[in-house]
């Protein structure tokens, strides 16, 4: 069995979070077991004798080893407050560290979720501290980082700009971009203008987006860009967000791995992730008349861009997009309503934990030697 171990394997594991109530006077704290099904690894010929789980939430972190029985690996967080950690696991044999994984757990009152890890057999893991900040809703300068994803249909910057003056022109918002065609993250790391930019904008959230592939294909690169980056944005003042992109039309494959690698780290710097991934995939499912893609397939049309805007005035300022006067000029009434109906459906399931219920079960990597396995584990 050992002849796999070249390669990169992919386990998806399953975690269970689930939040019981407390009564105290001051918060409701949530608790998170944690129960690992290691059966794909010891199948693969591995005598897995250790399993460490660290669960972070900006400057919060905890860590234990589960207790190994039989297949599986279990513990539990205790005293949570409410909301969403970044979950890291190492996977040990003989003491010899062979895997690690990321993921994430939301604790919520009276409610269960189930978490994917996916296990890499490849050394590596993060560290980092970050302090709390202060809520997105106070935003009133706004930085956009990216590439063509950003910039394209005249800007989300010009869509986002238009749409919350139409509703609070008295908050006088300055919404700004860096873009780079085709730029990764790590690109604007090292542009200088990018992060002098950064310093000296007096921002309040700076929202960054990465090359759409780079989460899937490199999301260690992924992390580390968007690591150095929010260390620069924390620096001055602002706080950091996240615009997750969407798979390309003719490789849904992708849907997935990006998602839960924006997810991961808006956890574990305790970051804004506006899901516009998540968006295009809803409308795949329910409104599949919409046309969000350019003939190129992956960038966005005028109605893929308009939805990443609605998404955003959502997430960010708690504003429902349903009704808002901003329609493009080339977009008709009831596309845009589907658009805006759409945008907030998915920031309200997004919210709520739930979106993990509609997920696709059965999604093979066309990648080899990538080997997938998804196990449903008994509760």
């Amino acid at each position: 069995m050992r002849k796999y171990l070249p390669f990169i394997v992919l386990l998806s594991l399953m975690l269970l979070a689930s939040c019981a109530k407390i009564n105290t006077p001051e918060v409701d704290l949530g608790t998170l077991p944690i129960r690992m099904n290691l059966a794909p690894a010891l199948d693969l010929g591995f005598r897995i004798d250790a399993v460490t789980v660290r669960i972070s939430r900006g400057d919060f972190t905890q860590e234990q080893n589960l207790q190994i029985s039989g297949t599986y690996a279990s513990g539990v967080f205790q005293n949570l407050e409410h909301g969403n950690y970044a979950i890291d696991v190492w996977v040990y044999e003989e003491g010899v560290l062979i895997a690690t994984g990321q993921g994430t757990g939301n604790v919520l009152p009276a409610q269960t979720t189930t978490v994917y890890i996916n296990l890499q057999f490849v050394p590596g893991a993060l560290e980092v501290n970050i302090s709390w900040g202060l809520p997105y809703e106070n935003s009133r300068r706004i930085l956009l980082i990216g590439n063509s994803h950003t910039y394209y249909n005249d800007g989300v910057d010009t869509h986002l700009q238009a749409m919350i003056n139409s509703v609070m022109p008295q908050w006088n918002v300055v919404i700004n971009s860096a873009t780079i065609g085709g730029a990764t993250l790590q690109d604007h790391l090292n542009n200088l203008n990018t992060t002098s930019l950064i310093r000296d904008g007096d921002w309040d959230l700076v929202i960054l987006q990465e090359q759409s592939s780079r989460p899937m294909t490199d999301p260690q690169a992924f992390y580390n860009a968007a690591i150095g980056l929010n260390s620069i944005i924390r620096g001055a003042g602002a706080q950091t967000g996240f615009y997750m992109t969407w798979a390309w039309r003719n490789n849904p494959e992708m849907y997935i791995p990006v998602r839960d690698a924006y997810q991961y780290i808006g956890a574990y710097l305790d970051a804004l992730v506006i899901p516009a991934g998540i968006g295009f995939y809803n409308a795949s499912l329910d409104y599949p008349a919409l046309d969000l893609y350019s003939p190129d397939n992956y960038h966005p049309s005028l109605q893929g861009t308009y939805l990443v805007a609605c998404m955003m005035l959502a997430r960010i300022w708690n504003i429902n997009p349903i009704g808002n006067s901003y329609i493009p000029a080339d977009l008709d009434a009831t596309t845009a309503l589907q658009i805006q109906t759409l945008a907030w459906q998915t920031l309200l399931e997004y919210r709520n934990a739930q979106l993990l219920s509609r997920l696709p079960r059965a999604i093979e990597y066309k990648e080899e030697p990538l080997i997938e396995y998804r196990y449903q584990m008994a509760i």
